[in-house]
């Protein structure tokens, strides 16, 4: 795994970073009725989805873009995850 900077824990719409950053993982988590998440290239609800994901009910997935010598995901204004609803919880490795 990466040497990750910073991590964030996030149940809700966040801007995770105000600048240029790479997301190396994301853990996700959905409660009984399942969800929806987008992390978006941007500092607010209105950027680019760089991925949209629907989680089944009761699951949990983890998301691996890769370290900083190989890659991650690439947010180049910043790092939002759009969270509706309250059934996800989001843990996110970046730098």
């Amino acid at each position: 795994m990466p040497n990750i900077e910073y991590t964030a824990v996030v149940t809700s719409d966040t801007a995770v970073k105000s600048s240029l950053g790479i997301i190396h993982w994301i853990v996700a988590s959905a409660a009984a009725t399942g969800g929806r998440f987008q992390i978006n290239d941007s500092t607010d609800d209105s950027g680019t989805d760089m991925i949209d994901v629907s989680m089944p009910a009761n699951s949990v997935q983890h998301f691996y873009f890769g370290n900083s010598d190989r890659g991650g995901l690439e947010c180049k204004t910043g790092i939002y995850a759009d969270v509706p609803g309250s059934n996800i919880i989001l843990n996110i490795g970046y730098v």
